[in-house]
């Protein structure tokens, strides 16, 4: 039994309106088990008219929210009840959680980590799983945690990623900086000397990597520190929601109501917009934590569990443990 800790709440949506997710992923895994952290009542009083196996889920009692307009270490501090802190303490007190899953505030649950996990290296960075155009996969690190940092963790972030791309299969996984052009030479400072010190690492560095390549590349891992990271990770969900809506409109204009077009665009988009296929991880921590999007719906909390569950059935942080 994979067991995984769930925070239903601090999404834009309410808690209740996300249940389903939690209840399909337990219909999809038989080996799931959910510790579903929020107000007791509330989500009883949403299950009590659901179909589940009551045996896998746990509701643990924490009604208090962190909201993204709060400072998250005075949030942290004051709000000892909220499902965030309670649901990474669960983290911490119980060793078989194989991760945690939440659609809470990013800064917050970044600052309760570190308060509350074991670090198994020194810098955790959020990663997150994309598809190229002819999908194969490659992923971000770090796209938000880190936004100020040393070019040495570059080399942290570059061993999270190879460990992940483990997980789904790539054996030697090819790793590129991100920079502002593919020369050795190009960047700016932080770059140069991240450069180099991947150059002299053991990894299979294959240099520097444009924006404009990376979904059309070699490379299996893409490093930056988190500001680059988040805003790529941005700008490539931006670009394929744009592409998509101009598309659709063009569609509606030549074609009328062309319904079976629009899906098949639709489809296209859902392979760039993380929001709907998961989430981001931040990995580093000896529990595995999934982030989704704050504008989370029943489908995002669905897909994020599943990515939780494969994370723990895969043994990504013993991988993770193996690279450094």
């Amino acid at each position: 039994m994979i067991k995984i800790v769930v925070d239903i709440q601090g999404a834009d949506s309410a808690a209740p309106t996300l249940i389903d997710g939690v209840i399909n992923a337990l219909e999809k895994n038989a080996e799931l088990f959910v510790y579903l952290c929020g107000d007791k009542a509330e989500l009883e009083a949403e299950l009590s008219g659901k179909r589940y196996d009551t045996e896998r889920l746990q509701i643990i009692d924490a009604p208090q929210v962190i909201t993204n307009d709060e400072k998250p270490l005075a949030a942290v501090m004051a709000k000892k009840n909220s499902s965030l802190v309670k649901g990474l303490e669960l983290c911490k007190s119980k060793s078989d959680v194989g991760a945690f899953v939440t659609c809470g505030a990013t800064g917050a649950m970044f600052v309760a980590a570190m308060m509350l996990l074991e670090k198994i290296v020194k810098s955790p960075a959020l990663l997150c799983a994309l598809k190229k155009p002819n999908g194969a996969q490659f992923c971000i690190v770090d796209c938000g945690a880190n936004v100020d940092c040393r070019p040495e963790r570059t080399e942290d972030f570059a061993r999270i990623g190879v460990a992940y791309m483990k997980t789904v299969g790539v054996q030697l996984p090819r790793i590129a900086l991100l920079s502002n052009g593919a020369e050795d030479a190009k960047g700016n400072k932080f770059t140069k000397q991240a450069h180099d010190i991947l150059r002299a690492s053991d990894l299979n560095f294959i240099g520097n990597i444009e924006g404009s390549d990376v979904l059309s590349g070699n490379a299996d891992v893409i490093v930056s520190e988190g500001f680059g990271g988040n805003v790529l990770l941005k700008t490539i969900e931006g670009s394929a929601k744009a592409v998509v809506s101009e598309l659709k409109e063009s569609i509606k204009a030549k074609m009328g109501d062309y319904s079976e077009l629009d899906e098949i665009v639709d489809a296209v988009y859902r392979e760039y917009d993380y929001t709907t296929q998961g989430g981001a991880m931040l990995l580093g921590f000896k529990t595995p934590i999934v982030k989704g999007h704050g504008a989370a719906t029943a489908e995002t909390v669905y897909n994020i569990i599943d990515i939780a569950y494969s994370l723990a059935n895969n043994g990504v942080m013993e991988k993770i443990q193996n690279e450094f």
